[in-house]
């Protein structure tokens, strides 16, 4: 059965696209979830139609994902956090934490899901960080994890007095 594409089906073909598929496939999977309609003349011009429309639309989102990313890129995220003396955190940062710097910084709002971490930060230390903008524009954010210094203050100073207390229990 021959089909158009309405949506990026993976392993398929994309937008807009003519394909032949099984019958099954067709009628039980592309068509119920929106991803494709039969291949008629109507459905053909209408889909021409929204691929010019589409065009454009790619166009100016490139446009707006490269300025954003020029701005973005080589970006330094400074976070003060707490963190052992080894450089283990109490906590992580995320990529909502990330996403929040980056509008709080730049006033520039990213999806947290563009921004591609494996796994949550937990160690202190410099991290580079990609940000996917679109299909095939990307930058590179300096994320910065330092121990918070009033914090490894305050522990060396409750240390010290501890050490202190237990000298003088020993001098008695």
């Amino acid at each position: 059965m021959k089909v158009i594409l309405t949506k990026d089906v993976e392993k398929i073909g994309s937008f807009g696209e003519v394909i032949n598929v099984k019958d099954g496939y067709a009628r039980n999977f592309l068509i119920p979830s929106g991803s494709a309609v039969v291949a008629t003349a109507g459905n053909l011009k209408q889909i021409d139609l929204v691929k010019k429309s589409r065009i454009k639309f790619e166009a100016k989102s490139i446009k707006e994902a490269d300025e954003i990313a020029q701005q973005l890129d080589g970006l330094k995220l400074i976070f003060k956090v707490k963190a052992s003396p080894e450089g283990k955190m109490y906590g992580s940062i995320t990529s909502k934490d990330i996403a929040d710097k980056i509008l709080s910084f730049k006033k520039i709002e990213v999806d947290r899901k563009k921004i591609e971490l494996e796994d949550p930060l937990k160690e202190t230390g410099n991290y580079n960080i990609e940000i996917k903008l679109y299909k095939d524009i990307k930058c590179t954010v300096n994320v910065i994890i330092e121990p918070d210094k009033k914090q490894s203050e305050e522990e060396a100073v409750s240390v010290s007095q501890e050490s202190l207390e237990e000298i003088s229990e020993t001098e008695n």
